[in-house]
């Protein structure tokens, strides 16, 4: 069995949130995650002027809008710059940010975030590297193996993501990077919720089919 085989799992042992789930950033985010109201009384607090619930909402937040816009970009370089810059707009502009109930907060954060990544890709179109990714920073407590294998499988989406349009890219990673569901996407992209469903359902079988052809071809080793 070769090498490139030798790291392929079967189709069952991923999932479209677990390979987003991979692209996070480290930034500082990923922490414990908080139910809505609880984001919003941080929210809330860094209204007025706390520093250290705006340091919470960061932290809350900004993996979250790095996983959209590394979707959108080329580069996770490209995409940590983006993110730092979503987060400082959205840190800076709480005064004009006004709850609803029917909507929330990650909502308002990820459309400023995409707005921010659609700017920069209007200035330099994407491009691939030899596989879709850039190097990461080794992680000192990964396990060989398994660093390897997320790192294909990593390389496999954003290949795929890559070969999408620049509209469907921004649906699925609003879907899977952000966790946003179907009205919430509807609501960013200005579309109806129905036609976000239809596309979804579309993209999620051609983009299964395409990484396990990557995977299994061995074409990311």
């Amino acid at each position: 069995m070769s090498v490139a085989l030798a790291y392929y799992r079967a189709p069952a042992t991923w999932t479209f949130a677990g390979l987003f789930k991979a692209l996070s950033s480290r930034l500082g985010g990923d922490v414990e995650p908080l139910d809505e109201p609880s984001i919003q009384r941080l929210v809330a607090q860094a209204r007025t002027g706390d520093r250290i619930a705006a340091q919470r909402v960061y932290r809350q937040l900004v993996d979250r809008v790095f996983r959209v816009v590394r979707g959108v970009l080329r580069s996770n370089a490209e995409a940590e710059d983006v993110t730092q810059d979503a987060m400082l707009t959205v840190l800076t502009s709480l005064a004009r940010y006004s709850p609803r109930s029917d909507a929330r907060f990650a909502t308002w954060v990820t459309s400023i975030a995409l707005n921010t990544a659609r700017r920069r890709f209007r200035r330099r179109r994407p491009e691939l590297t030899e596989t879709g990714d850039l190097p990461d920073v080794v992680d000192d407590n990964a396990e060989p193996e398994r660093d390897v294998d997320t790192s294909r499988e990593r390389a496999a989406l954003l290949r795929a993501l890559a070969e999408l349009a620049p509209a469907e890219r921004e649906i699925v990673s609003l879907r899977y990077g952000a966790e946003l569901n179907a009205s919430e996407i509807a609501e960013v992209l200005k579309l109806e919720p129905a036609n976000v469903r239809k596309i979804l359902e579309r993209l999620r079988e051609r983009l299964a089919v395409r990484i396990e052809a990557l995977l299994k071809q061995g074409a990311l080793s």
